[in-house]
């Protein structure tokens, strides 16, 4: 058994934050902090494992407004970003100013703001 198979089952996995014995926010396998590049690789890993879960649905769409659709996933996850029927139909349709319409429409962009609008107007311009 290597080091690391010993410390991981020493630690065990929670993959949501918990209060270790101590008392201590925990994640992971004993992790009460990340440092940026920790944090930078593992933003990379999700987004990496986004494009490709993805793929068949964005394959056609130009390069930014695939980004568009994986920073959506991203905040609200696979499920939230397909769940925007009016949007996915308008770009089925290519209908890409009604795509950004409809994204700024919904719960989510009155939830993120700027974030909403500029996601929507990359997705207008394809750009």
């Amino acid at each position: 058994m290597t080091l690391i198979d010993t410390i991981k089952r020493h630690e065990g996995f929670r993959a949501i934050p918990y209060q270790c014995s101590s008392g201590v926010w925990t994640i992971g396998y004993g992790f009460t902090s990340l440092t940026k590049y920790e944090s930078d690789v593992i933003l990379k890993i999700k987004v990496d494992n986004l494009r490709v879960d993805l793929a068949p649905v964005i394959e056609t769409l130009s390069p930014a407004r695939q980004d568009v659709i994986i920073n959506m996933a991203y905040n609200l996850g696979i499920g939230g970003v397909m769940g925007f029927k009016k949007m996915w139909l308008a770009i089925h349709n290519k209908d890409f100013a009604r795509a950004a319409d409809e994204m700024l429409k919904s719960k989510w962009a009155d939830q993120v703001g700027a974030r909403a609008i500029e996601l929507s107007e990359i997705m207008r311009k394809g750009e």
